[in-house]
């Protein structure tokens, strides 16, 4: 009997000193040097750093709190919950990382109200869900990410919801996509000026941005860089879904957007209203199969429903200019009425798009008429005779619908030289990690242009 008490008292003491913190939430605001006071929270500081070595959770209604120049570093397996607010938005800057190299971290699990800006996460993820008012991300960096948090993405929205911001953030080397949300979790986000360089390094079927719409939910995705990792991957630029065929008001807009050395440029899945505007994309041809991708612009929807507007986009060197497959509603230029309501000008721009010998600016791979008038087509003379040899459809399969590519592209006679150029307003350096500097580093540098008329361009360059 004594033996058998020794033994009760032994596992007792064992499961009390592996239990995990959980705060109080009686509205407490916790620091992590607050946590490292506390005997029991797994969290302790050593040269300079917070190290965590074991799960804990932040309670609803408490807070948890990164401060400015806070190096947080996290053990193997180790997951933060924070169920209340997570006040991540140091006035200068936060780290958190691995604590070992052979360290693999999961990282935040965010379920209440969050706010994260100026804080570069290492080797682990950031899953969002719960929030109200949506989630604000600003001046952030996420980079070599592992996966063993969630294996969508990086940054991962796991429920449903709508007004949330990233800006000014970067996404570089993560094993698996940058920004993701699930099949069935709609959500409606701003994605702006953000740059994305080599994500989805573990070669897997999903884009770097791999977003589902649905609802009324908004999704913008704006004036963002997209550089893939230039040889042949699973890994396309950004991809929109509506696998489930939800129900939706809201729209998807992608625009002013270079994408290069991807898979594939964009890719849509499913009914939605959908606008392509101003997007440069370059080189997204890296799949060893033309017949399995390689599109600048892939439209997929099996049922029908909701509109796709397409202007003012530049498709060079793509497998394919845009696949149309199924039935989606496509506008890529419908210019001979201005005052209609779907009037379009075109002004889409192909270059040297095609495979195995031959171009395919535009292939209409299923029933729909398809109007893409206005657009510049990689013909010598922009006449309908020329046009159809890069333009697949009814013409060339009388089960397909018919592309209106007439009137084309024409040009207007003006003087460039009285056409004003646009100024460079900002330039950025950053190395092969993602850091960013005003000056170039040593070595490869990308550089990031900024012009007067919105556009972004995009270099590498070395020192």
């Amino acid at each position: 009997m004594k033996k058998i008490f020794s033994l009760m008292l032994a596992a007792i003491a064992a499961t009390s000193a592996s239990a995990q913190y959980v705060s109080p939430g009686t509205g407490k605001m916790f620091t992590f040097a607050d946590l490292a006071s506390i005997g029991n929270s797994g969290v302790t500081f050593s040269d300079g750093a917070y190290v965590v070595e074991q799960n804990f959770t932040i309670s609803n209604k408490d807070t948890l709190r990164l401060q400015s120049n806070d190096v947080i570093k996290l053990g193997d397996k180790v997951e933060v919950i924070v169920e209340g607010v997570a006040d991540f938005a140091p006035v200068d800057t936060a780290t958190v990382t691995r604590v070992l190299d052979s360290s693999n971290p999961k990282g935040f699990r965010l379920r209440g109200d969050g706010r994260l800006q100026h804080v570069t996460f290492e080797y682990v993820g950031v899953t969002l869900s719960g929030s109200n008012d949506g989630y604000t991300i600003e001046n952030c960096t996420f980079k070599l990410y592992n996966g063993k948090l969630s294996t969508g993405s990086a940054l991962t929205f796991s429920a449903p919801g709508g007004s949330n911001v990233i800006r000014n953030c970067y996404f570089v080397d993560n094993i698996v996509s940058a920004i993701s949300s699930g099949a069935n979790m709609p959500v409606g986000v701003i994605i702006d000026k953000c740059h994305f360089l080599r994500n989805t390094t573990g070669k897997s079927n999903r884009p770097q941005i791999n977003l589902t719409c649905g609802g009324d939910y908004d999704v913008i995705i704006s004036n963002n860089t997209v550089i893939g990792i230039g040889e042949p991957t699973l890994a396309g630029g950004i991809g929109v879904s509506n696998m489930l065929n939800m129900a939706f008001s809201g729209k998807v807009v992608l625009k002013n957007n270079r994408i290069e050395n991807n898979r594939y440029g964009i890719a849509m899945i499913g009914a939605m209203n959908l606008y392509i505007e101003d997007n440069y994309l370059l080189n997204n041809k890296f799949e060893s199969n033309p017949q399995n991708g390689g599109s600048g612009i892939s439209l997929y929807n099996s049922a029908g429903g909701g509109k796709v507007f397409i202007k003012g986009n530049h498709i060079e060197n793509s497998f394919w200019g845009i696949t149309i497959i199924g039935k989606p509603e496509v506008n890529a230029g419908k210019n001979e009425d201005r005052q209609a309501a779907d009037y379009n000008p075109g002004e889409n721009v192909f270059v040297n798009n095609g495979n195995n010998d031959h171009l395919y600016d535009l292939y209409n791979n299923g029933p729909n008429i398809v109007y893409a008038q206005g657009n510049k087509w990689n013909v010598t003379v922009q006449d309908s005779a020329s046009i159809e040899e890069v333009v697949t459809h009814k013409v060339d399969n009388n089960v397909l619908g018919e592309v209106i590519f007439m009137p084309a592209w024409q040009s207007t006679g003006i003087n460039t030289a009285d056409v004003p150029i646009a100024q460079v307003v900002g330039t950025r350096y950053f190395n092969l990690l993602g850091f960013e500097a005003k000056e170039p580093f040593k070595g490869i540098n990308i550089v990031v242009t900024r012009y007067s008329d919105g556009t972004i361009r995009t270099h590498k360059v070395l020192k």
